[in-house]
């Protein structure tokens, strides 16, 4: 499942940008402050009684957002606290582990239909009480996309990431669909999205995601890097109380899950299949 690493920042890049969105709305998406809540209790490592349980807290903000006619730029801010809940500290004494990503992005529009988007992506990953060139990686893309009627667009790209001894480069396509006026469908890779309003305050909202989260660590001398992965599948309700605020609910499974901590020199000691968890979460969403 390493292969799909890359994707997750990049599809979530292109769903807030470039399905559905015309300059108005943009603008709306740029200015919007994001909070979510996510709970995967805890279950345990195949083969053993070692259990392990994860509660993440982000925030995703912009920093600044400028558009002319042709051309868009702009810089996001994103920041996460995951509590770890490892029954054998043994295997790794770690409980708060922190991520802060600072997304730079370009987007030009070439023709009525033709638009190209750049990213470069730093992503500061670790438990923080000690800080090494390791806890750094990054990922950049250069991609784009192709409207071929109001309700079909083509997604393309080409993403390239680095970080904790891996370095992966990958091609990639998708497309955004609206088949009805009030449902939308959008496919990159291995993340996809449904969503269909009953009503302007209320969405149903289906969504399945690779997540690979992956963390430098420090205890008593020793480096290692953990990283926890999974596909989910969850299904949500979305409120729009007002214009500029909405709440959401959903819940799901993730599954194909793996445990797997790494050494300083990327060598892997410990590699292991987790068992399928439910998954809970809640988000906020306020648009300046």
């Amino acid at each position: 499942m390493k292969i799909f690493k890359p994707f997750l920042p990049i599809v979530l890049l292109l769903c807030l940008f470039l399905p559905r969105l015309d300059a108005q709305d943009f603008k709306k998406e740029m200015k919007a402050v994001r909070s979510t809540f996510s709970i995967t209790p805890d279950r345990k490592i195949d083969g053993t009684d070692i259990e392990v349980g994860v509660n993440q807290w982000g925030i995703m903000s912009p920093i600044f957002y400028h558009k002319s006619e042709a051309l868009a730029i702009g810089a996001g801010f994103r920041y996460e606290l995951s509590k770890i809940d490892i029954s054998d500290i043994s295997l790794i004494n770690e409980n708060s582990l922190h991520s802060i990503d600072l997304p730079v992005f370009a987007a030009i529009d070439q023709s009525e239909n033709l638009q190209w988007i750049f990213l470069f992506n730093p992503t500061l990953s670790g438990d923080y009480d000690h800080i090494s060139g390791d806890a750094m990686k990054y990922m950049t893309m250069a991609g784009g996309r192709y409207e071929v009627s109001e309700t079909f667009q083509w997604i393309f790209g080409v993403f390239y990431s680095t970080g904790f001894n891996d370095s992966t480069f990958l091609p990639g396509i998708g497309f955004s669909w609206e088949p009805t006026e009030n449902s939308d469908f959008l496919f990159a890779g291995p993340f996809l999205r449904y969503r269909y309003s009953f009503t302007d305050s209320l969405d149903f909202v289906i969504d399945g995601k690779y997540s690979s989260n992956v963390w430098n660590t420090q205890n008593a001398g020793i480096e290692r890097d953990l990283e926890l992965s999974g596909y989910q599948l969850t299904a949500s309700l979305q409120w729009n109380l007002t214009e500029k605020q909405a709440v959401y609910g959903g819940i799901g499974l993730e599954v194909g899950r793996e445990i797997e901590i790494k050494n300083d020199q990327g060598g892997v000691l410990y590699k292991k299949d987790l068992k399928t968890a439910p998954l809970f979460e809640l988000g906020y969403r306020f648009r300046f």
